[in-house]
């Protein structure tokens, strides 16, 4: 294996410009209030529960190759291999790699940067060896987004003719990674169609993402395919998607609830303690309650699998907010471990964003090779 060097500096970039997942998103209302109904079919979902439940607890590496750049340094804090045996000791299961497959793309062709195809497959591969599953996933594509009428904070509107392009390069792109990623291990890697769709249109997101879902399928038929639903990925939006009938698929979501609390200093005011809540118990039995009424399993009790794939408070050292006005490193643990334990008491896996800087989000500090307070114990239970 390539053994790529550590580098403490931040390239052109700062952390909040950089790290969209970081941002408290715009508080959007679909163009079409109608959710789509699903016709309730019961579908074995074995494959995708076995597949869900190996992913268990696990952790993302965020800021690495979701970055800009030619490789997961674009913004100063690339993967290392050593990372792994420090996620697998702490007792995790599994590894989320946010990746910007858009980023030096080919539009013609629709191959990926053969860098970056090269580093993250290094990485699924350190991971593997380390007894970790892998899932990665479409990570910040800006285009399709904004052309398809989503990142209206930042100008953008829908056109139609422009989203047809990049939704055909996206499926191009998907074609060519999933025949690549296919030659790893059906049980240890998950591949996640698109992180937190923007789109408002219930109906252009379920549309892309079945559209995928059929180019991935085909090109890596025994692979667990993750679905996320529009307006960045909220799991009340599962009723916005026709899941196909296919047993071998997860449907994720993210969850920060709520955003005065978790995202102080990333759009929202800096007060510390004051707004701690969590309301996940209640929460979770919701989701759990809906996907069971439009996704039941054949078994009559269970549903389609359900996992969290990001959720944290940006607390502690490395917040946006003064020390003075931040969230204690003890309160960003107890609603972390509150979050996950109401999560996996329902059967759901999850993935907490992250480990390493991410504004405040981190778990395990870099620079002293150290978890921080709370952390790992919240998550490993």
């Amino acid at each position: 294996m390539i053994k790529r060097l550590f580098s403490a500096l931040s390239i052109g970039c700062a952390f909040v410009a950089c790290d969209s997942d970081t941002i408290a998103p715009p508080e959007y209302k679909p163009e079409s209030s109608a959710s789509i109904t699903s016709s309730a079919i019961q579908v074995d979902y074995t494959l995708g529960r076995t597949m869900n439940a190996r992913l268990g607890r696990g952790i993302n590496l965020g800021n690495s190759w979701e970055s800009t750049g030619s490789d997961d340094g674009g913004w100063g804090f690339p993967i290392r291999d050593t990372d792994f045996e420090i996620i697998k000791a702490a007792g995790f299961n599994s590894v989320r790699i946010p990746v910007q497959w858009s980023q030096d793309a080919d539009p013609v062709t629709h191959a990926v940067s053969p860098t970056r195809l090269a580093g993250v497959m290094e990485d699924i591969q350190l991971a593997i060896n380390n007894g970790l599953a892998v899932v990665v996933n479409f990570h910040h594509y800006f285009q399709l987004n904004c052309y398809g009428g989503g990142y209206r904070d930042r100008g953008c509107k829908y056109d139609a003719a422009k989203f047809e392009t990049e939704k055909a390069h996206f499926l191009g792109m998907w074609q060519n990674l999933a025949t690549a990623l296919n030659a790893f291990p059906d049980n240890m890697l998950v591949l996640e169609i698109l992180n937190e769709p923007t789109i408002p249109n219930a109906a252009i997101v379920d549309t892309l993402m079945n559209d995928a879902y059929k180019v991935i399928r085909a090109a890596a038929p025994g692979k667990t395919i993750m679905f996320e639903s529009n307006l960045y990925a909220k799991f009340y939006n599962l009723s916005s998607l026709h899941l196909p009938q296919d047993g071998n698929i997860i449907f994720s979501g993210h969850y920060y609830e709520p955003y005065q609390f978790s995202h102080q200093g990333l759009g929202y005011d800096c007060k510390g303690d004051l707004m701690k809540a969590n309301s996940a118990n209640s929460d979770f039995d919701k989701y759990v309650s809906d996907a069971r009424n439009l996704y039941p399993d054949v078994n009559g009790s269970d549903h389609v699998p359900m996992n969290m794939g990001e959720f944290g408070v940006a607390g502690g050292v490395g917040t946006a907010c003064p020390s003075d006005s931040s969230v204690s490193e003890a309160a960003k643990a107890e609603w972390a471990k509150k979050t996950a334990k109401a999560a996996w008491d329902k059967g759901i896996s999850f993935h907490y964003w992250s480990f390493g800087p991410t504004t405040g989000f981190e778990a395990f500090n870099i620079y002293r090779e150290t978890w921080y307070p709370g952390f790992p114990e919240a998550l490993i239970f």
